[in-house]
């Protein structure tokens, strides 16, 4: 069969890191014997997306006995609490992982750093959280863990390693921030209990290039860089606190503090407005429409819940874990294992509708042309249109855990389980 040439994956939530990439030969239908092309054990354990550039796709993960398997959502939730307990003394030995796209066959693995955990994690957490990125010269690999950034050659030799330090996280759950990358800088978001910042490193050499300075609050989301048009903003978001930067210089456009900002899940965009919320164990904010182009203090002004430059905001909407994506003129938000649709331009819902045999959704949604790829945890997959009606155009079962975001590369759907990573085609020519 005749596979299109790959298109890139660079980063999280794709190459402009909202979500959003162009239509792709999926396959309609998969299951654990249908449509699979590959289907790969990775050692040790990790929640990072797949990416890929070129026909190489990358991986992390934390190898060894002190990075134990994960466990799903709701067993985590009624683990014993270890958050106090010593930090167990097992070593992890810390991965970049490099495989050919077209068949799945190992060509390296390299070594970031080995040594034991910093910090106890939540136990459906893992030790390989934040997704990599990857460029033509190769991978830049961040493991908040251990602090470590570590960038590899396209062969898997280190080219430069940086350390920002392990922090202590919001009730031990560990860490989850995916670094990005622009304009021959990685950006990195160190968001903590104990000190929070965002460093801009020159992707050459590692070089800090600039730092900037935030209030303490854990974040386990990814910073985006909005493509307005007129201007590329780097945002990012913590507890009560979300706020635009310029890349070249850390220089601070806009700001929103005082009301919930997401702390787990990345804002959503598109060329005209920024889409963002917070829902918690107790709290089920609004989701907020930013228009593009924000400037100086967004917060509202006492007496009003209206941010300043608000295109319009939806009570009771926040999304959950998964990040918000807005496409064909839709925003579609995942909270609940519920998959609610919002207008773009006026907020007004479209609809809310349960995602059945999903199980809890940690990853996020994928737009691929006119249709969503959603996973939940339960290892069941659903295709869904991006229209203002609610239709499943396809999907399939895999007997795995899914927690980390689908990947899309030329006609593969790669999905990461707690046991295998997956390459689902379409079979050709049938």
């Amino acid at each position: 069969s005749v596979h299109l040439a790959a298109a890139d994956w660079p980063q999280f939530r794709g190459p402009q890191g909202n979500g959003v990439v162009p239509a792709a030969p999926l396959p309609r239908t998969w299951s654990e014997t249908e449509n699979v092309a590959w289907k790969i054990a990775v050692p040790g354990h990790g929640w990072s997306q797949p990416i890929v550039v070129g026909d190489t796709l990358y991986v992390t993960t934390a190898v060894g006995p002190g990075s134990p398997r994960p466990l799903t959502y709701q067993a985590g939730v009624d683990a014993p609490d270890t958050s106090k307990d010593p930090v167990p003394a097992s070593e992890i030995d810390w991965r970049v992982i490099a495989y050919e796209l077209a068949s799945g066959k190992e060509r390296w693995q390299a070594s970031a750093c080995k040594g034991q955990a910093k910090f106890q994690i939540h136990p459906s957490n893992t030790h390989a959280p934040e997704t990599p990125a990857a460029d033509a010269s190769g991978v830049y690999a961040y493991f908040g863990s251990t602090g470590t950034v570590a960038a590899f050659d396209t062969a898997g030799k280190t080219r430069w390693k940086v350390e920002l330090g392990a922090y202590p996280t919001q009730d031990a759950f560990g860490t989850g921030s995916s670094p990005v990358l622009h304009d021959g800088k990685l950006f990195v978001q160190v968001f903590s209990e104990e000190r929070s910042f965002l460093v801009a490193l020159d992707t050459r050499d590692g070089k800090e290039v600039w730092r900037v300075e935030r209030g303490v609050g854990t974040a386990w989301n990814t910073p985006v860089l909005w493509d307005t048009g007129a201007r590329v903003e780097l945002v990012a978001s913590g507890k009560k606190h979300i706020a635009g930067y310029e890349p070249a210089s850390g220089k601070e456009l806009w700001s929103l503090a005082g009301v919930d900002t997401p702390d787990s899940s990345s804002p959503g965009w598109d060329r005209e407005r920024l889409y963002f919320g917070f829902r918690g164990a107790k709290v089920n904010g609004p989701l907020y429409a930013l228009k593009a182009g924000a400037s100086g203090v967004v917060t509202p002004k006492e007496g009003s819940r209206t941010l300043v430059g608000e295109a319009w905001q939806t009570a009771l909407s926040a999304p959950g874990m998964p990040s918000p994506v807005s496409v064909n003129g839709q925003v579609f938000v995942l909270a609940g294992g519920f998959l609610s649709c919002f207008d773009a331009k006026t907020g007004i819902p479209r609809y809310k509708e349960r995602l059945e045999g999903s199980g809890v959704v940690v990853a996020s949604p994928i737009a691929v042309g006119d249709e969503l790829v959603i996973v939940g945890e339960s290892g069941k997959g659903f295709l869904v249109s991006t229209g203002a009606q609610f239709e499943v155009k396809g999907g399939g079962q895999l007997d795995d855990v899914l927690w980390a975001t689908p990947t899309v590369a030329g006609d593969a759907l790669l999905l990461r389980g707690v046991e295998h990573l997956y390459c689902l085609r379409a079979k050709s020519g049938g």
